[in-house]
């Protein structure tokens, strides 16, 4: 693995036509020149999530890590809070939340407070307590509490998780990594994923100094029939609400015909 790892840095560094990625950061820092295994992934009928490896070589030596998988757009989600009403428990209000990434996901060779300090891990949006800071909420039903920001937020947190849209996950073996530079990982897309834009930002580290950043971004985009049904949803939907309309009743005759069958046995 070293042995390729380092033929890779060799590579990216030899040429910037082998699909090296723009990096971004401020004249001070250095560019963490990175790249994708694929830039590209295609939603079909047979899509059931997808997985990109990515590389990169850190400007500086034995310098920590922290690699962010987000998504160009974000989400407004309602969420309910629970209560017990008399001997029940039931929604006894509900938040819309708005600011909140469609997907979070962070690897990281130590923890992230062990890496930057809580001021830089808020500005540069790292960590959970980051998305919370930056997160809204609006009260739609229901009265208010001073714990339910903390109590919506977890249960965001939750849902996503079990989505496979958000995690963070501190650990070294994720992040291969060899000469003190070389580096290699992977980010799950799940099926959750859908179609648009998401951003791989690397930001390397030195003593819970930022040394360098660099960014790859990922496009989902639906091919074939799934692209063509959500063309026609939103473009020509009297189109699209006859077509659901004969597929409901054609199924609905499939089924007759298979019961009157059944009826003469």
């Amino acid at each position: 693995m070293k042995r390729l790892l380092t033929l890779l840095a060799a590579l990216f560094l030899a040429s910037s036509g082998l699909g090296l990625a723009q990096t971004t950061a401020p004249a001070d820092q250095q560019k963490v020149v990175t790249s994708a295994s694929k830039h590209l992934i295609e939603i079909g009928l047979s899509y059931h999530g997808d997985q990109i490896h990515f590389f990169g070589v850190s400007p500086v030596r034995d310098c920590d890590l922290i690699i962010r998988l987000t998504a160009e757009k974000s989400e407004e989600v309602k969420l309910s809070v629970k209560g017990r009403v008399g001997p029940f428990w039931m929604s006894v209000k509900q938040y819309d939340v708005t600011d909140a990434p469609f997907v979070y996901k962070i690897h990281s060779t130590k923890p992230i407070e062990q890496i930057v300090s809580p001021e830089t891990a808020q500005e540069l949006e790292l960590g959970y307590a980051a998305v919370q800071k930056k997160m809204k909420l609006h009260l739609a039903r229901g009265e208010a509490a001073p714990d339910d920001a903390d109590k919506v937020f977890k249960g965001l947190v939750k849902i996503k998780e079990e989505a496979n849209l958000y995690n963070i996950v501190a650990d070294p073996a994720r992040l291969e990594i060899a000469e003190g530079q070389l580096y290699k990982h992977y980010f799950r897309f799940p099926p959750a994923a859908t179609e648009g834009r998401y951003v791989v930002e690397s930001f390397a580290f030195k003593d819970k100094q930022l040394v360098g950043s660099g960014k790859d971004v990922i496009e989902i985009k639906k091919v074939g029939l799934e692209h063509w049904l959500t063309d026609v949803s939103q473009n020509h939907p009297l189109l699209y609400g006859i077509m659901a309309v004969l597929i409901a009743l054609g199924a609905g005759l499939l089924v007759g015909m298979i019961f009157r069958k059944g009826g003469h046995h």
